[in-house]
């Protein structure tokens, strides 16, 4: 071999090595993201048949007011109390429409305006901090300065977002929500989902949802480095 097919073959060498630890960190990363979507659909399925609370064994209320057919499925300390605030809508641009008499002296305009509506930016503020508590029914907040709760029979959406966030669109109200952190994130927002399941009964279709993410997990599964030709 050569000298610079020994400093061609170095360098393919130290590349591999670089690809092989990177490969090694995706993996342990699909691995541990695997199994804890396999314990999800393992309590999901028990929910399913009547074995929550072989999962949910803790009896404690945590200070909150449950119902005699409520359990609590997560206690969450130090939450942030989250509330959408959007700005005013703004109007700008002019009207090309027809005018015409009404009562007299009294005129309005109608037709196309030519003016453009810009909807006002949202935003989310954090308004207070304190604990909640997850049950088979709702989500309950107790603060410093307020309370709140969220029924899930009475939800109309629920938004995950980065940074350990969840929205709560409720058929009346603004929406609201909790922060939670990143840390914790996949493992309430799966509790959340869950307990909704439970609360409106559709945990065949949350499992079937769960099946879609593991295949998708299973098509994004790393593959290993190619090894270098030896010549």
């Amino acid at each position: 071999m050569g000298i610079f097919s020994a400093i061609k073959q170095r360098a393919a060498n130290k590349a591999l090595a670089k690809a092989n630890r990177q490969y090694g960190q995706e993996l342990a990363n699909w691995t541990k993201d695997s199994a804890a979507l396999e314990e999800m659909l393992t309590i999901t399925r028990d929910c399913a048949t009547g074995k929550a609370r072989e999962h949910f064994v803790d009896n404690d209320d945590f200070g909150f007011m449950l119902k005699a057919d409520e359990f609590a499925m997560a206690h969450l300390q130090g939450v942030m109390y989250l509330e959408v605030v959007k700005a005013p809508t703004r109007y700008s641009g002019g009207y090309g429409g027809v005018s015409f008499p009404l009562f007299g002296r009294v005129r309005i305009n109608t037709g196309r305006t030519g003016g453009q509506i810009t909807p006002g930016e949202e935003s989310i503020d954090v308004t207070d901090s304190g604990n909640a508590l997850i049950s088979n029914k709702r989500i309950m907040f107790a603060g410093t300065k307020r309370t709140h709760e969220w029924k899930f029979d009475k939800m109309m959406s629920c938004s995950h977002m980065d940074g350990g966030m969840t929205i709560f669109a409720m058929s009346t109200g603004k929406p609201a929500g909790l922060g939670y952190g990143d840390g914790s994130a996949t493992e309430v927002q799966f509790r959340i989902e869950l307990a909704a399941a439970m609360a409106l009964g559709t945990l065949e279709r949350y499992e079937s949802e769960l099946l879609a993410e593991k295949a998708q997990l299973e098509m994004a599964k790393p593959v290993a480095p190619a090894p270098i030709a030896t010549t």
